[in-house]
């Protein structure tokens, strides 16, 4: 890579503009470096007013000043320079008008959906994992979906980035973008596996090491990307790694269990100064379906951002989506147990011991296939605590797990057990706890849900609501669109905080057309023992915002006006009270065939969830 390909020159002297636009317009007159494959070059102190293109400006203000502007016109033009000489162009869809080659799912799309039938415009207001296993075949029916996602979440690896830089959480945006992209060519596979790899999951040395790698060229994941693609990522990777370096945080930036997807959308979002920009940045880096819109729930200035709060039927407020949702231990703030030396001797032995089982394979906590397969199926697999951890299968008391033990009273049993599990909490802490909604969604919470809210970030102990608006382009959209897709996803923690928004409720109203609930498999920590009716008053509430404090915000709208369809899962966890769902007025319920899992609840199976959507969309 010695000399720079006319495309890459290109894309980064658009980069270049785009810096001098940004600071012109933002009125800063920083110089930031822009670091490419095939060398280096450094927008020096200019005149950056010259560069400063029509697009990045409407009237009088400059799209820098906000975090989304009201329609993608500047966005697209400030992205366009960035990827100015790449072939971004999305794949054929069904419905599209183009040809698609045989065998492929697009093809498929075609033959479902008919010769000359327009694909259907929905708008899905989702969750941000439950929701990707069902985003491929969709596009079997349509690929004109916009799909609503909130920003609120402060956990995972997004929360490192939050806490260290500020601004909206992009994890479930980057998610739904990367379930969204291309995969047709060897160059998308690879573009795609780089930015879904997660960097170590639990040695923050390591992940580190790892990610210096990636943004210095050095890493295998760059195989098979083209010098034009790599050199745009990779410059919003070292943009991204710049701000960490120059941050005023004085706990520093820790990698460990890092989504490089995550980091090139934050390093894009700073850059532009609008998340609008980052998500297309993102959608044409990855080949996105220019028909598929990923839209942030809010609307925020630049940095800023709002914490969830929901507020208990017994009085009690929590705060924090982890908080309400999926509850655990925070590994960056974990202090590690002092044991005597007698009882550390032992430790050490037993970490020995397991470091020879990680190395055979057998302790699935350390192998990164294992987490791979979690990430992708959303969920965790049923395995035995010693299959997870390693140690003991059982201990002297009989149990299985350490909670069990604890929950019993139990303590030498719970410290047989501790001790044994090579890599629990005691010995190391963990960074996989993205995931642990698996693990921790099924405690209870103390009281039912009566409402979730907005909460200011600056005071971390107000209880006081806050109103973000909603993102234009979601009125917008629904304004256009040929049906609403409620689900699937946490209900109080992913779906809900789209629909209390000030004025989605109206647009959703006043729209004739399908309204499709789709229900979760089972019930989880949010929902416990409520039944299909009561998510279906849930959601109504929510889209009225009835137990809003203020009465001027509140609706009134019927349930008729907001949910026509429910569609559920046989042997769902949800019960299902037809009768019910009738009197409040929902028109159709459709059962689809699902598999058991256990006595939480049923898996859907995807192909038949979509031909009832089909159903309910199209008649």
């Amino acid at each position: 890579h010695g000399r720079m390909s006319t495309a890459t020159a290109r894309g980064a002297i658009g980069l270049e503009r785009m810096s001098a636009g940004v600071a012109s317009s933002s009125g800063r007159h920083a110089t930031p470096a822009v670091s490419v494959r095939g060398g280096s070059r450094r927008v020096g102190p200019q005149n950056t007013h010259s560069l400063l293109r029509p697009w990045a400006r409407r009237g009088s203000v400059a799209l820098g000043r906000r975090a989304v502007e009201p329609n993608t016109t500047g966005a697209d033009g400030m992205v366009a320079l960035v990827t100015d000489g790449l072939k971004t162009s999305a794949r054929p869809l069904a419905g599209d008008g183009k040809r698609s080659g045989p065998g492929t799912r697009e093809t498929a799309a075609v033959q479902k959906a008919g010769d000359g039938d327009a694909e259907p415009r929905l708008v899905c207001f989702t969750g941000g994992t439950a929701f990707n296993g069902v985003v491929q075949e969709l596009m079997t029916l349509t690929s004109r979906v916009t799909h609503v996602i909130p920003v609120s979440d402060d956990g995972g690896s997004t929360a490192e980035i939050v806490r260290v830089l500020g601004g909206p959480a992009v994890g479930d945006l980057r998610s739904r973008c990367l379930r969204l992209s291309d995969e047709s060519t060897g160059e998308a596979r690879a573009v795609k596996e780089l930015l879904a790899h997660r960097l170590h999951a639990t040695d923050s040395k390591l992940a580190k090491e790892e990610w210096y790698a990636i943004q210095e060229g050095d890493h295998d994941l760059w195989n098979g990307i083209s010098e034009p693609y790599a050199d745009i990522i990779r410059s919003f990777l070292i943009y991204f790694h710049t701000q960490i370096v120059a941050s005023k945080n004085p706990v520093k930036f820790d990698f460990v269990n890092g989504s490089v997807g995550n980091f090139f959308f934050a390093g894009a979002r700073m850059f532009f100064k609008s998340m609008e920009a980052a998500i297309l940045l993102y959608s044409r880096v990855s080949r996105i379906p220019t028909e598929s819109l990923v839209v942030p729930n809010i609307v925020l200035d630049d940095n800023v951002r709002v914490a969830l709060g929901a507020k208990l039927e017994n009085g009690t407020t929590i705060r924090g989506q982890n908080e309400i949702s999926h509850p655990s231990a925070d590994p960056k703030r974990f202090e590690k147990v002092k044991v005597n030396t007698k009882t550390g001797g032992i430790v050490r032995e037993l970490v020995t011991k397991g470091g020879d089982i990680r190395r055979q394979g057998k302790a699935l906590a350390a192998s990164s296939d294992f987490w791979k397969q979690v990430w992708e199926a959303g969920q965790i697999p049923e395995v035995s605590a010693s299959e997870f951890w390693g140690g003991l299968q059982r201990s002297q008391g009989g149990f299985e797990r350490v909670r069990d033990a604890v929950a019993s009273g139990d303590f030498y049993s719970a410290g047989q057990l501790l001790k044994s599990r090579v890599d629990d909490l005691s010995v190391r802490p963990l960074a996989v706890w993205d995931i642990d909604k698996a693990t921790t969604g099924y405690d209870s919470l103390p009281s039912p849900i009566k409402r979730v809210f907005y909460l200011s970030t600056e005071d971390p102990t107000s209880v006081s609501p806050v109103y973000p608006k909603v993102n234009p382009t979601i009125l917008r959209q629904l304004d256009d669109c040929e049906g609403v897709v409620y689900g699937m996803g946490s209900l109080y923690t992913s779906i809900v905080p789209s629909l209390i928004l000030e004025g989605v409720g109206e647009a959703i109203a006043k729209r004739a057309g399908p309204k499709v609930l789709i229900l979760n498999g089972g019930q989880d920590r949010e929902t416990g023992d409520m039944s299909a009716a009561g998510v279906v008053k849930a959601v109504v509430n929510a889209l009225n915002r009835a137990e809003d404090p203020d009465p001027s915000r509140r609706c009134e709208f019927a349930v008729s006006d907001y949910i026509t369809d429910v569609v559920a899962p046989v042997d769902g966890g949800i019960p299902l009270d037809i009768e019910e769902l009738e009197a409040l007025g929902v028109k159709n319920v459709i059962q689809v065939d699902a598999r058991r899992q256990d006595i939480h609840g049923a898996e859907y199976d995807v192909p038949a969830l979509i031909d009832a959507l089909r159903q309910c969309v199209t008649g």
